[in-house]
C-alpha cells in the first residue's frame, strides 16, 4: 500500500505526524500519483469544485484511493453524493475496546450523515451512522472514502499498527488494475479541453452521437460550439473510451463527473432551454 499526502496536508502539523507515523515518504509531486492511497483534508476538497471533478476522475482508476480526513466545514461533501457533515454536540458512546473508534472516541467533532456508498462499522461505538462511509463509481474501480476519524491525533503515536490496518481495510476495497491487461492496453490520449463542452451538450440535449450533435448545433442562432475547429468524432470516441458516455445518454460515471465540475450550472441551463 502506497501512501501519500496531498502538498496541502504534508505542509501542516497533522501531515507531519502523519507521515511520522506511517512512515510516508515526503513527495514533491503537485498531482495525484498515477496509483496508491491518498490522504487529503476534506476542507480543501470542499473548497474547490474543480479539485472534486479531479478527485472523482482519478478515483475511477483501478488502484486508486482517496480518503478525507477531518477537519471539514459543515455541509454536504461531493455535490454527487448525499454525505453531509455536521458538528457533533458529544462525542459517542463507546465500549472499552481497543478499537480506532474508541482510542478516538472523546476527540469526534463531527458527525457523517448519508447512505451513499458503503459503511465501515466499528462495534465498539454506539454510533448508528459510523465514522466512515466510501463510494466507487463500479465494482473495479478505485474509491473515494471519508472519514470522522481524526487519524492526526496524538493520541494514536502508539497505534500505527491499527491506523496502517484502518487503511488497509478500506484498501481492499478498491479494484486492482490487472497487470496482463495493462500491457496489452494501448496508450490511450487523455481528455482534451473542448472535451467538457462536448460532454455539457450531451447531456443538455440528450444526445451521443457526433451527427446528430452537430445537427443540433447547426440549429443555433448564435453556435455554442465552433464546428469548423472542434473534431466532434473524436471527442465522443474519447468521451465513449472514459465511459463517460454510451449509445443513449451520459453514464452514471458522466454524470456524476460533470456534476462535479464547474461547468455543471451551464449545462442544467442548456437542459432546460432545450
Amino acid at each position: 500500500m502506497n501512501l501519500y499526502l496531498t502538498p496541502e496536508l504534508q505542509a501542516n502539523r497533522r501531515g507531519r505526524f502523519l507521515a511520522s507515523l506511517l512512515a510516508i515518504s515526503p513527495s514533491s509531486e503537485q498531482t495525484f500519483p498515477k496509483a496508491g492511497f491518498v490522504l487529503m483534508t476534506g476542507e480543501q476538497l470542499q473548497a474547490s469544485p474543480e479539485l472534486q471533478a479531479e478527485c472523482i476522475a482519478w478515483s475511477r482508476q483501478p488502484g486508486c484511493t482517496l480518503l478525507l480526513l477531518p477537519p471539514y466545514k459543515e455541509g454536504s461533501i461531493f455535490p454527487l453524493l448525499d454525505w453531509v457533515i455536521e458538528l457533533r454536540s458529544q462525542p459517542p458512546v463507546n465500549a472499552p475496546q481497543l478499537s480506532l473508534g474508541s482510542i478516538l472516541a472523546e476527540q469526534l467533532s463531527y458527525r457523517l450523515q448519508g447512505i451513499d456508498g458503503d459503511c465501515i462499522t466499528d462495534t465498539s461505538m454506539d454510533d448508528p451512522s459510523g465514522h466512515t462511509r466510501y463510494w466507487k463509481v463500479h465494482s473495479n474501480s478505485g474509491l473515494i472514502a471519508v472519514t470522522t476519524l481524526p487519524l492526526w491525533s496524538i493520541s494514536l503515536l502508539d497505534h500505527a499498527d491499527k491506523v496502517l490496518a484502518f487503511l488497509g481495510e478500506l484498501d481492499k476495497y478498491t479494484g486492482k488494475p490487472s497487470a496482463s491487461i495493462a500491457r496489452e492496453e494501448p496508450q490511450t490520449e487523455p481528455l482534451h479541453p473542448e472535451d467538457m463542452t462536448v460532454l455539457v451538450c450531451c447531456y443538455g440535449f440528450d444526445l451521443t452521437t457526433a451527427d446528430s450533435l452537430s445537427e443540433r448545433l447547426r440549429g443555433y442562432a448564435v453556435p455554442l460550439l465552433n464546428l469548423a475547429s472542434f473534431d466532434l468524432p473524436e471527442s465522443i470516441h474519447r468521451l465513449r473510451r472514459e465511459g463517460l458516455i454510451d449509445d443513449r445518454s451520459l453514464t452514471e460515471t458522466g454524470l456524476a463527473f460533470l456534476r462535479a465540475s464547474r461547468y455543471w450550472p451551464f449545462a442544467e441551463n442548456l437542459k432546460g432551454e432545450a
